[in-house]
């Protein structure tokens, strides 16, 4: 990876800030939110994303935002997404993450760029800060019928998810997720009706394993059409009534959107 860095870096002329992740749609599709031509401001962007320590094991979620790398023709030379603390180079040729060793430093310059959206890679800075770390990690058991009422897993989803623990959940395939928004969607007439126990849902995981890891990461990547995710839609849904959603509900959002 670090030799490919070096040589993809050195015909960097453009750096492209694209919109979501893994999970996107293919990057000529993405919108741009930032674009880096400057030489300086370059050099800088790669210090951030290439500095730090190359994983064993990748993130488990699809990332915020997603970095393409252009030469002086505009042809793209490859691309990164972003994770709590790491950033993904080529994650399907490498199938390793890196750690970045500065993620604050990162946050702070794709801020004054005017993006947004990258501010779960503080997650665990702000935990170890706040001393939030759990003794044991806490994600909700597999076949345990109960857990699935007490986190309030949407009643919905409790044939698919029931022989599955939290983090399993977390990793589940994407026909699956496609399969399960059908039956939510097909449940509720309304669909804003569909975004109150998701945020319930999500209220409910335990932080910062299973908000993280576990039930939330899966709550996160549930759509609900094509176009918008649940964080988009729930920041709408929360923003136009907030006294409908419980407060534990509004914290989730708030700690894992």
């Amino acid at each position: 990876m670090r030799q490919w860095l070096e040589d993809a870096w050195a015909h960097v002329r453009v750096a492209r800030i694209l919109s979501e992740g893994e999970d996107g749609p293919p990057l000529p599709d993405r919108d741009v939110l930032a674009e880096v031509a400057e030489p300086t401001a370059l050099e800088k962007l790669r210090t951030l994303t290439t500095s730090g320590e190359v994983l064993k094991d990748i993130c488990r979620c699809p990332g915020d935002l997603t970095l393409a790398l252009h030469d002086a023709d505009d042809v793209l030379i490859g691309s990164a997404s972003v994770h709590p603390g790491a950033i993904a180079w080529q994650r399907d040729r490498f199938g390793a993450d890196l750690a970045t060793s500065n993620p604050i430093d990162l946050e702070l310059f794709l801020s004054g760029l005017g993006v947004q959206g990258g501010s779960r890679s503080l997650l665990s800075e702000m935990i170890t800060a706040l001393e939030l770390e759990e003794g044991d990690v806490q994600f909700r058991p597999a076949g345990d019928a109960a857990a699935l009422v007490r986190r309030r897993v949407p009643e919905a989803l409790h044939d698919e998810l029931r022989e599955l623990s939290g983090d399993q959940a977390a990793n589940i395939d994407q026909t699956s997720i496609t399969r399960m928004i059908d039956k939510m969607t097909r449940s509720e007439a309304d669909p804003a009706a569909v975004v109150r126990p998701l945020l319930a849902w999500l209220g409910t995981a335990t932080w910062p394993a299973e908000a993280i890891a576990g039930d939330g990461e899966l709550a996160r990547r549930l759509p609900l059409d094509r176009r918008r995710t649940l964080n988009g839609i729930a920041v709408e849904a929360a923003a136009g009534s907030p006294r409908s959603y419980t407060s534990e509900s509004e914290r989730g959002l708030v700690m894992t959107a």
